[in-house]
């Protein structure tokens, strides 16, 4: 039952208006981020989306996180929800988010049931406007993963990320300079950047609906 319960209330508190980007900014790498960097897309960014799938284990409400191999660009080696860029065959982001994380983590589409959506991101760094779609499966999935698309998969408990305790900060050497940046730590992955803002977003309407994420 509170597992229904979880997912009927969390998709009222998503239909609400969002917290938004002040919210979001609230874990911005770092303050010289959040006074220089711009919050809105020019007519030149792309569009991409993300996956929050959430699914019952053991009890609580989890979610799926990866890590993205080291490559040449402002992502690589990150920790991060399953997405990436739109292309040219889906009609809709949502689309987008479920094949991407099809392609990256096994998970069947057709298992999952979309609840709604958080505040699109803008990604200054990467000209990229993200749009966080959540979404909800009855078990947690049995996952492949996709060696040339992640290095390893790993879910949460949320019970663990809304803990304040696991909202840390420490100087990163980000493009050639030392920045202190905002994270999570969960289990000693650091998640920061734009995921730690849609993270917390997501966080924020849990909280803000009262919604139990454990039996």
């Amino acid at each position: 039952m509170i597992m229904q319960n979880f997912v009927n209330k969390l998709k009222t508190e998503l239909r609400k208006p969002l917290p938004g980007t002040e919210i979001q900014w609230q874990m911005a790498s770092s303050d010289r981020m959040i006074r220089n960097f711009p919050r809105s897309p020019g007519s030149d960014a792309r569009v991409a989306a993300v996956l929050i799938l959430l699914y019952p284990y053991n009890g609580s409400i989890h979610t799926v996180f990866m890590q993205r191999h080291n490559y040449e660009g402002v992502h690589g080696g990150q920790i991060s929800f399953p997405g990436g860029k739109k292309e040219e065959t889906d009609e809709t982001l949502i689309q987008t988010a479920l094949r991407e994380a099809n392609e990256e983590t096994g998970v069947d589409p057709n298992t999952i049931r979309i609840i709604g959506k958080l505040t699109p991101l803008f990604i200054p760094v990467s000209n990229m406007l993200v749009t966080p779609v959540v979404g909800w499966t009855n078990q947690k999935p049995v996952y492949i993963e996709q060696p040339e698309e992640v290095v390893f998969l790993f879910d949460a408990n949320l019970k663990t990320l809304l803990d304040p305790g696991i909202v840390k900060s420490k100087p990163m050497l980000i493009r050639g300079e030392s920045i202190n940046v905002k994270y999570f730590d969960i289990d000693g992955n650091v998640i920061w950047g734009a995921t730690a803002m849609i993270l917390h977003e997501l966080l924020s309407v849990i909280i803000r609906g009262d919604i139990k994420v454990e039996a």
